[in-house]
């Protein structure tokens, strides 16, 4: 019975169906047969065991790659290797294996019967007497590299990148580990700096790869890095700048196109327009009537937990330093909360700083939408004399404090 069968990809190697008959001495009713989809394992047909025997057929085009057999008696998975080999004998009994009908798929049961402690060395050994197999360039992406004591998935990825042959498309449909670990390429307790998610992408993608294979990893990545995390919206920009399109699917080119562009207004670098809101008494502020070297733009909501903790804090810092840090709050209560914003406001005492609401007339800009505002509080660093350039986005008032500190020592 067929589940499910994985269509191949232009410029993938495909074979026209395949027949494999599995015997086994172990008890067991049925037998899966697992593809693979880059990240995605799939089951795509199954037999039921009778008399110790079941049987996969089928007449569909399917990609060139490794595939998984799979029993329900949780026996030892077999892996084997449809490359144009279309009839595949599988006997297995207890932990031995035999496999007629396919070399390629022989050699890999029988490097994986190795020790694992010898496999990096003997991945090595195969790819040097056989560097064009494609058997050779599996076993060497899986198993060519030790990532036991590497420690961080930046490393790990980087390291696996060395010994995978990206210019391959059938490992694509394969389990190499490289390709799997692309939904989750990087972790967000690991990140350093943006520049660094910058350079580990530089290093993946321009090194020799199959279209195919480049396509998927730049799909995988994008989605990945598609959280609102600002440290990422810089790399969401280099995907979609870097490279041709082709990885979009179909029908969703108009939204990675609005996306980005939004995207493009507020990260670092970009230059933020007049911003124009209201006080208390419906009289219109504009950021261009600030004449301090530096604005802390400030949108927030009286109702938010965080606000509510955090607004004093920045308060606070602000009374303490704005004169000799040189730099104004531009704080905008974006929920029309009217009441509930003067009431904070009083009991605060904010009304020393520029202090702004949504609820006392029409902003010239959407605020929400502009600055992609999901939640509150949201903080930009704006540098005036550079004609009010983004320095930052989403810091920590920790962060700013730092920042404002650093740069007086450079005065």
């Amino acid at each position: 019975m067929t589940l499910l069968c994985l269509t191949g990809l232009q410029g993938q190697p495909t074979q026209k169906g395949y027949r494999i008959k599995v015997k086994t001495t172990m008890p067991c009713e049925k037998v899966f047969l697992y593809g693979y989809d880059g990240s995605q394992r799939l089951c795509m047909d199954s037999a039921r065991m009778k008399k110790g025997s079941a049987l996969f057929k089928s007449k569909a085009d399917i990609p060139c790659g490794v595939y998984t057999l799979s029993s329900q008696s949780g026996g030892r998975p077999v892996d084997i290797i449809l490359n144009h080999d279309n009839k595949i004998a599988v006997t297995i009994n207890g932990q031995t294996v035999s496999i007629e009908g396919s070399e390629e798929s022989q050699l890999l049961n029988q490097f994986q019967a190795l020790p694992g402690r010898e496999w990096p060395q003997q991945s090595q050994e195969m790819a040097q007497s056989m560097p064009q197999s494609f058997v050779g360039k599996y076993i060497m992406a899986n198993y060519g590299v030790s990532i036991d004591n590497v420690t961080t998935t930046l490393e790990k990825m980087l390291a696996l990148c060395e010994v995978t042959d990206f210019t391959e498309p059938r490992l694509l449909h394969s389990p190499v580990r490289t390709l799997l670990w692309a939904d989750k390429p990087i972790r967000d307790e690991e990140i350093t700096s943006t520049e660094e998610i910058l350079d580990y992408l530089n290093t993946l993608l321009h090194r020799p790869m199959s279209p195919i294979i480049q396509n998927h990893l730049i799909d995988k990545l994008f989605q990945a890095l598609d959280v609102h995390n600002p440290d990422y919206d810089p790399a969401l920009i280099y995907l979609y700048d870097k490279f041709d399109k082709s990885w979009i699917e179909e029908g969703r080119e108009g939204r990675y196109k609005r996306k980005i562009d939004n995207l493009r207004k507020i990260v670092p670098g970009a230059q933020i327009p007049e911003l124009i809101s209201h006080d208390k008494d419906g009289k219109a502020h504009s950021t261009n009537e600030i004449k301090n070297k530096y604005t802390v733009l400030w949108f927030w909501d009286p109702d938010c937990d965080h606000c509510q903790e955090m607004t004093p804090v920045l308060h606070k810092m602000y009374q303490e330093h704005a004169d000799a840090w040189d730099f104004e709050v531009f704080a905008v209560e974006v929920n029309d909360d009217h009441d509930r914003w003067v009431a904070f406001s009083d009991q605060h005492h904010l009304w020393d700083w520029t202090n702004l609401s949504t609820s006392m007339g029409d902003q010239n800009l959407d605020f929400i939408e502009y600055f992609d505002i999901m939640t509150t509080p949201v903080v930009f660093l704006i540098d005036n004399s550079k004609e009010h350039t983004i320095i930052a986005r989403q810091i920590t008032l920790d962060e700013l404090e730092h920042f404002f500190e650093k740069n007086q020592e450079k005065k």
